[in-house]
């Protein structure tokens, strides 16, 4: 499985490595003569935005609407280049110091108002304002010393120093200034009716139900192909297929099961088109390593719960194949795997031998593990609505009883396990993540010292050596000493292991074929520019 996951993504591995330091004015295809316009995309989600603030954000689902309500001033294309968006073109000086982005004129909010520096200059104050806690945006945002704006079409950011993925923060969606202004931040109505520059329009959110976006016959772009595109909430993809069935929904992927039972069946196929690919997405366990619980200090335990836990194995059998297990924090589309990696695969015996050494040892009375008198058992929290999060919690907790270690599942209802991630309130964590495009995108937040109080650092990793090759690999600007450093993380991590990466499960999906003109890449179907804007529906 390994070898075809990676057969998918190598054209990928050249262009995601290199740093952005020049564009030229995009080439945005625009519907020829009007012919095609009309109908409606529905698009299933499993659960529910948090809020549709383009900063706040912090979840998958809400970030797929304000992609298509916002503008960032950049984006990607489905092969994961940066192409412009709000930014026309841009420029490097003093030594990639300063960047200059030269914004697209005649731009407008959906409220008729004008776009212009003001609002990118507010954006980037609204990330960097503690009180925002927009633990998502803005690692990328840290390196700036300041924001200029000397006249409504220029943004000039100035950086520390030189700062390879500066670039990659510019995705943000650009909130209107004029609106939010006069809002408090955090509890603004624009939280849940949004207002952007994108492609689609805002037009409800019915809680429980669905999110309603209308065609943006103004865009500067070129208004989409469909009118209507509209995501229902559908917690359960049983119920997800059944919709998809019954005409419904447009679009839904498939678990392994229901990929085996209709992938390859005629009837289906005459109405639904298959896709196969590799996400950004991956999941994996955080170890609390801080020591508030007297488990996951040590390295050596961490080590020992990934060589306990089977991953090969469940994606072999559970997921039958449909996913890649990682050696690294990175998607192999990201940085080419390191051939000098050294693979954690399943090993009972090593994990026995790891926490005997770290004084975990069997006792004789109870046949359970302890130290010091103090038996391992901890708690795993996991998000209730993830089939895979219970599923792999379960074998996992069977793994880890055969080794005298007892784990209990605490299932939650994703706010609250987001919640208690960020407080730090847990001893062990499933969660995922939508790995960044860029290596320092992914690293730095889970990495990173300073990302342990309010950033995505929720295994409270500190490792001094880790922390000054992440900053090195900001500022190196040649890919080929950026991979290097990345290397060099990659196995430093290996060895500390303050997180387990479970795997990246791959996307099988089913689309109606009425739909047309749909490319997925690592980022989706509907994530990467200009996407949904060449969207036909019949």
């Amino acid at each position: 499985m390994r070898a075809r996951a990676l057969c998918l993504v190598a054209l990928l591995v050249a262009v995601a490595i290199a740093p952005a330091c020049s564009s030229s004015p995009s080439t945005v295809v625009v519907p020829p003569g009007g012919a095609g316009y009309g109908g409606r995309f529905v698009y299933p989600l499993r659960f529910e935005p948090l809020t549709l603030n383009f900063v706040t954000l912090s979840d998958q689902t809400s970030d797929y609407v304000a992609r298509l309500v916002g503008d960032g001033l950049v984006d990607r294309d489905a092969d994961l280049r940066l192409v412009p968006r709000l930014a026309e073109s841009w420029d490097f000086t003093d030594g990639g110091r300063v960047l200059t982005l030269h914004l697209r004129g005649g731009v407008r909010f959906h409220d008729g108002a004008p776009f212009t520096s003001a609002d990118v200059k507010y954006t980037y104050e609204r990330v960097i304002d503690p009180k925002s806690r927009a633990i998502g945006r803005i690692d990328g945002f840290l390196p700036v010393e300041r924001v200029e704006t000397p006249d409504d079409l220029t943004v000039r950011v100035v950086y520390q120093h030189p700062y390879a993925p500066a670039l990659a923060a510019w995705e943000v969606p650009i909130l209107p200034r004029h609106l939010y202004e006069k809002d408090d931040f955090l509890t603004s109505r624009y939280n849940r009716a949004p207002v952007g520059t994108g492609p689609f329009r805002f037009v409800s959110w019915e809680t429980g139900r669905r999110i309603v976006l209308a065609s943006n016959p103004d865009y500067w772009g070129g208004r989409p192909f469909i009118d209507t595109f509209e995501f229902q909430l559908i917690p359960s993809q049983e119920t997800t297929l059944q919709a998809l069935l019954a005409g419904e929904i447009d679009y839904a992927s498939l678990s392994p099961v229901q990929w085996k039972a209709h992938a390859q069946d005629p009837a289906f196929s005459r109405r639904f088109e298959t896709v196969r690919y590799l996400p950004l997405f991956f999941l994996y366990i955080a170890w609390r390593g801080d020591g508030s619980t007297p488990y996951f200090a040590d390295p050596r335990v961490r080590r020992a719960m990934t060589l306990a836990l089977d991953r090969d194995g469940y994606v072999s059998t559970v997921l039958q194949g449909s996913g890649f297990v990682p050696d690294s924090v990175f998607h192999p589309a990201v940085l080419a795997p390191d051939p000098a990696l050294p693979a954690l695969h399943y090993d009972p015996v090593r994990t026995a031998a790891l926490l005997d050494e770290a004084g975990w040892r069997i006792d004789p009375a109870t046949g359970r593990r302890a130290r010091a008198g103090v038996p391992f058992q901890f708690n795993l929290l996991i998000f209730s609505g993830s089939e895979d999060h219970v599923q792999f919690a379960q074998v996992a907790q069977e793994s880890l009883r055969r080794l005298g270690i007892d784990m209990t599942i605490q299932r939650l209802d994703w706010p609250t396990l987001w919640s208690r991630l960020q407080k730090g309130d847990f001893q062990a964590a499933v969660s995922g993540l939508v790995a960044g495009v860029d290596p320092d995108d992914t690293a730095y937040g889970l990495l990173h010292s300073s990302q342990i109080k309010g950033g995505q650092n929720y295994a409270a990793f500190h490792d001094a050596q880790v922390d000054a090759w992440l900053e090195a690999g900001r500022r190196a600007v040649d890919p080929d000493e950026r991979r290097s450093i990345y290397r060099l993380i990659d196995r430093r991590v290996a060895e500390l292991q303050p997180y387990t990466f479970l795997f990246f499960p791959m996307t099988q999906a089913a689309m109606s074929r009425r739909v047309r003109d749909i490319r997925p890449s690592p980022r989706g179907i509907i994530a990467q520019y200009p996407g949904v804007l060449r969207l036909r529906v019949q």
